[in-house]
């Protein structure tokens, strides 16, 4: 896919040479009307990285009124695009060496409101900053959008855009220039969604995923829960403000590595720009990405191991932005929130890429433990022939740990029972084992038998007669029938105790008689 980046860029400087320039992003077109970028026909990489004001922005220039506020949102594409530096960044720190000959673990501090970084092969977090507090997301809620678009139509379906779609793209709010009677395929209205991060494609996928905008909203959050976000609740498909609509690093994280899975969501958020065929209302057009770390590998924040993902911004989110990328075998999901503006690009995107960059120079892939290879043991009741059982992993376990670290400086934490009962099969799961460093956690496994146990016939039968005993109910019935075998011996006891003192009296009476008759 890089290829295709730098072939887009050497295309449009054919054209400049030309004479043909893009369109500045100084004064945004209304969000209902095509702007010159938008009719543009040459398949080219915008080389200023700019794209057109009407897919530049997700809401109204703040005009510093409440409803200009509520409106603005996506100006990260407006940076100025030959920028020769940016602002000041926070130091990293990285995996050096401390007094002890041990590897301190690397750390970088992101200027954003909220920050998360996941390494996609192990799942494994090795920056996080508020990733679970509320944050506003701006158009990045777009990526859930295009999930359930993807998963609930077929990418040919034609759509006809209505006034509906329409609501509330206005004041400048982003769009991809659609029109009210337009035809166009999904396929199409999610590059028009994702690239220039139009607001009618999101409300004209919204009704045709749903059957109508609410019905979509609720999806969007029933599909939340059900990938596990711990802070979300979306209010429209679009990400313009609502004090309702909200999310948190770590769930958009979530939500965009589902959406990654999906082939044509990965190619779309790796698209700088896309020409559109011609409609019944629009001529063939080319519509430009709003991620300037796909846009242009002319610009100085172009970097070639981003594939995506989405851009956002209002003046109540800041600037935001998913991301994903990949180098040398390592891939990383990003998500910035609330970040700043800067010189010469916004900080969503410098922040981004000094986080990738951290990433890929600072930690290194390690296996912990060997597939096969023993962790543990623990004690088996009732086995024949052995009386502990050997746990394993059943693969290896690659963790992402400092570079130069020795892997005998891992934190193991082992999570199993006291004792297992026989059978136990081989492989079968007994427990966890994870991995961490400093603090970090860098990966959890399954424990498993290494081999078979097999039960003692006898040993269980006792067992099942001590459990038998050991029930509440028979011990309440053993309880009664010794306590009445008691009192049946505290009874024979006095009663023969009686017997014994009525033969003595009677005994006494007899000898009485006798000694009286004796007398006379």
């Amino acid at each position: 896919m890089k290829w295709n980046k730098k072939l887009g860029a050497l295309l449009l400087s054919a054209a400049l040479l030309a004479g043909t320039a893009l369109p500045s992003l100084a004064e945004p077109e209304p969000a209902d009307t095509e702007t010159p970028a938008a009719s543009q026909t040459q398949d080219t990489t915008d080389q200023t990285d700019t794209s057109p004001a009407a897919e530049g922005t997700d809401g109204a220039a703040d005009t510093g009124t409440d409803a200009s506020d509520d409106a603005q949102a996506d100006t990260n594409e407006q940076q100025p695009a030959e920028g020769t530096g940016t602002a000041a960044q926070p130091q990293n720190q990285t995996g050096a060496e401390a007094d002890d000959g041990s590897i301190q673990m690397p750390t970088i501090t992101v200027d954003a409101k909220a920050s998360i970084l996941v390494n996609a092969e192990t799942g494994e977090i090795i920056h996080a900053n508020n990733e679970k507090e509320k944050q506003y997301p701006a158009s990045c809620t777009k990526i859930m959008t295009a999930l359930l678009a993807l998963e609930k139509c077929s990418l040919d379906n034609v759509v006809t855009m209505k006034e509906e779609d329409f609501s509330d793209v206005n004041n400048g709010a982003s769009n991809a220039g659609l029109k009210v009677g337009e035809q166009i395929t999904v396929e199409n209205l999610l590059y028009c969604l994702m690239l220039p991060s139009g607001n009618e494609a999101a409300n004209a996928l919204a009704r045709t995923a749903a059957g109508s905008v609410d019905e979509f909203v609720q999806m969007m959050n029933d599909r939340a829960k059900e990938l596990g976000c711990v802070n979300t609740h979306f209010a429209n498909p679009n990400g313009l403000h609502s004090d309702n609509h909200y999310t948190c690093a770590y769930d958009l994280y979530l939500i965009a590595q589902q959406a990654m899975e999906n082939s044509t969501f990965a190619t779309v958020v790796n698209t700088a720009q896309k020409k559109l065929p011609a409609t019944n209302k629009n001529p063939e057009r080319i519509i430009y990405t709003t991620n300037h770390l796909i846009l242009s590998s002319y610009s100085s924040i172009y970097y070639d191991n981003c594939y995506g993902i989405k851009t956002g911004h209002t003046s109540q989110a800041g600037y935001c932005l998913v991301s994903y990328a990949k180098q040398s075998g390592y891939t990383y999901y990003s998500v910035v929130l609330g970040a700043k503006d800067g010189s010469d690009y916004a900080g969503s995107f410098t922040e981004t890429k000094r986080m990738f960059e951290w990433a890929f120079d600072n930690f290194r892939m390690q296996t912990a433990t060997a597939g096969g290879s023993a962790v543990t043991e623990c004690p088996v009741r009732l086995a024949r022939g052995t009386d502990h059982v050997t746990l394993v992993t059943a693969n290896d376990v690659p963790v992402l740990v400092p570079k130069g670290l020795d892997m005998s400086e891992m934190d193991i934490d082992i999570s199993v029972e006291d004792s297992y009962d026989a059978p136990i099969a081989k492989g079968e799961k007994l427990g966890t084992v994870t991995y961490s460093y400093e603090g970090m956690e860098c990966a959890t496994a399954d424990l498993v038998a290494l081999t078979e146990i097999n039960r003692s016939v006898i040993l269980f039968v006792l067992d099942e007669i001590a459990k038998f005993f050991r029930l509440t109910a028979v011990r309440i019935i053993v309880g009664i029938v010794i306590a009445a075998f008691l009192l049946y011996l505290i009874l024979s006891f006095i009663a023969g105790r009686n017997r014994r003192n009525r033969k003595k009296r009677r005994a006494q009476k007899r000898r009485k008689q006798r000694q009286n008759q004796n007398r006379r």
